[in-house]
C-alpha cells in the first residue's frame, strides 16, 4: 500500500474514530452528572421537610437514581463499530433527556406544592444543571439544547404565571446565555476532537513511513531487520526460520535505457509479484534498498529453496507491464536457514545468505544458491 493509499485509508476512518471518541467521552460525562440530580433533590426535599414528604421523596430521588444507574450502564465495547456507537449515543442521550425532564417537572412541581425554602432550592439547581449542560454534554448541540430547555422552561413558566415575572425574564435571559455558552462549548469541542484525530493520523502516518517503503508499499529495510531480529528469537524445536535475498539482475541496464520512472516501476511491479507470491502466515517480504529484496519465511531450507525457484520461474516466464510495455525480469536469489551451531545472531544470518546471493550472481545469475 502507497502513502497516498494510506493517507485515504486514514481519512475513510476518520468519522468512524471521531464518533468513537464522542461515544467514550459522552458516556464518562453523563456517569459524572447524573448522580446529581437525585442529590439535589434529595436537598430540595429536606429543605421542605423531608419526614412529611417521604414518599414524594422515595418515589423522585429513587426514580432519578435509577437513571443515573441506568446512564452507567451504556459503556462502549472494547472494539466498537459505527452502527453500535450510534445506538448507544442515542441511547444515552435518551437517558439524559428524560432525567432532565423529570427534573423540569419535579422543578416546577416544588412551586406548586413544596414550601420554601424547597421551590428556592430547585429553581437554584435548575440553573446549575443548565450551566453544566452548556458546558458538559456539548458533544451534540441538539440534544444538549433539548436538555437544557427541559430543565430550565418549567421553572420558567411557572414564574411568569404570576411568581416573579421579572424573574422569570432573568431566567430567560439567562437561558439564553446558556445556549451561547453551549453554541461555543460545542464549536471548541469539535475543533479539539478534529485536531486530536489530525495528530493521531500525522503520527500513525509517521510511523509507518518510518516502517515501510515508500516506492512499493513493502516493509523497509528497519523493518526488516526488526522482523529478522524477531524471527531468529523465535526459533525453537520444530520450527525454522529462513531468509531469501532476492537481486534484479541487470537492473543498470533497465534504468539506463528505459529511463528511471521504468526502473521504480518495474520495482514496484516486482513488489507485487512479491507480495502476491510469499502471502502465507510468517511471510515478511520487505525492500532492502535498490533493487535488492528480502523474504523472511517460516520455513525449512528445503521449502524455503523450493518457493524461491519457483518465484524465480515464474518471474522469467511471465513478462511484467512496465510503462506500457512487457519487459522480462529474472533475479538471482540467496536462501538460507537460520541454524544456531553457524549463526550467532541474525547479523550472521545475514550475511551468510548475502553471501550465497552473491554466489548466485558469479555463477551467471538468474539462480538460487543455498547458504
Amino acid at each position: 500500500m502507497s502513502s497516498d493509499d494510506f493517507i485515504h485509508q486514514r481519512a475513510a476512518q476518520s468519522g468512524r474514530n471521531l464518533l468513537l471518541q464522542e461515544l467514550r467521552e459522552t458516556c464518562e460525562r453523563a456517569r459524572l452528572g447524573g448522580f446529581f440530580y437525585p442529590v439535589a433533590a434529595l436537598l430540595a426535599f429536606s429543605a421542605a421537610g423531608i419526614y412529611a414528604w417521604r414518599w414524594q421523596a422515595a418515589t423522585v430521588v429513587g426514580t432519578l437514581l435509577l437513571l443515573a444507574g441506568l446512564r452507567c450502564l451504556v459503556r462502549p465495547s472494547a472494539t466498537p463499530d459505527v452502527g453500535e456507537a450510534r445506538r448507544k449515543l442515542r441511547r444515552l442521550w435518551g437517558i439524559v433527556l428524560v432525567t432532565t425532564a423529570l427534573w423540569g417537572a419535579f422543578g416546577a412541581w416544588t412551586f406548586a406544592v413544596l414550601p420554601e425554602p424547597a421551590p428556592l432550592v430547585a429553581l437554584l439547581f435548575s440553573g446549575a444543571f443548565g450551566m453544566a449542560l452548556a458546558h458538559t454534554m456539548c458533544m451534540r448541540t441538539t440534544p444538549s439544547v433539548l436538555a437544557i430547555l427541559c430543565v430550565m422552561v418549567p421553572s420558567q413558566l411557572v414564574l411568569w404565571d404570576g411568581v416573579a415575572r421579572w424573574v422569570a425574564v432573568m431566567w430567560a435571559v439567562y437561558m439564553l446565555y446558556m445556549l451561547m455558552v453551549l453554541r461555543r462549548s460545542h464549536r471548541e469541542y469539535r475543533t479539539r476532537l478534529e485536531l486530536e484525530e489530525d495528530l493521531r493520523q500525522q503520527r500513525d502516518l509517521f510511523e509507518r513511513q518510518s516502517r515501510v517503503d515508500g516506492l512499493t508499499g513493502l516493509a523497509n529495510r528497519r523493518e526488516f531487520g526488526a522482523a529478522l531480529v524477531r524471527a531468529v528469537g523465535s526459533v525453537a524445536p520444530g520450527r525454522a526460520i529462513s531468509l531469501l535475498i532476492v537481486d534484479v539482475d541487470h537492473f543498470k541496464h533497465i534504468n539506463d535505457t528505459l529511463g528511471h520512472l521504468a526502473g521504480d516501476a518495474c520495482l514496484v511491479a516486482l513488489a507485487q509479484r512479491l507480495r502476491a507470491h510469499f502471502a502465507e502466515a510468517g511471510d515478511v517480504p520487505v525492500r532492502l534498498g535498490g533493487e535488492e529484496f528480502g523474504v523472511v519465511l517460516e520455513a525449512g531450507s528445503a521449502k524455503a529453496f523450493d518457493r524461491a525457484e519457483r518465484f524465480r520461474d515464474e518471474l522469467a516466464a511471465q513478462p511484467m507491464q512496465v510503462l506500457d510495455q512487457a519487459i522480462t525480469v529474472t533475479v538471482s536469489i540467496g536462501c538460507g536457514q537460520f541454524d544456531p551451531a553457524r549463526h550467532d545472531d541474525a547479523d550472521a544470518f545475514y550475511g551468510d545468505v548475502d553471501a550465497a546471493l552473491y554466489r548466485a550472481k558469479q555463477a551467471g545469475r538468474n539462480r538460487t544458491e543455498h547458504a
